[in-house]
């Protein structure tokens, strides 16, 4: 898994490392949610999260936007 928060969009390092921070944490908390039904299935996953917001979003938002994204994997292998 890897995080990518663009600098042209944050220009201070303290802000995109809090945004990865956050994705990170999201991302740690719910990963379950995506990895259990890929283990029955067989499938491997190579995953790269991109925050594309222009602005700083809280925990909540980021969690929330992770959970959809995995929602979507999960229809897009049929799992």
């Amino acid at each position: 898994m890897a995080v990518s928060v663009p600098k042209r969009l944050f220009k201070k390092a303290a802000d995109r490392n809090l945004l990865k921070r956050r994705i990170r944490e999201a991302y740690r908390l719910n990963k379950h949610e995506l990895y259990v039904p890929l283990s029955q299935s067989g499938h491997t996953l190579h995953l790269f999260i991109q925050y594309t917001q222009k602005g700083m979003a809280d925990f909540r938002s980021i969690e929330a936007g992770i959970l959809q994204g995995f929602q979507k994997i999960r229809q897009e292998l049929q799992i």
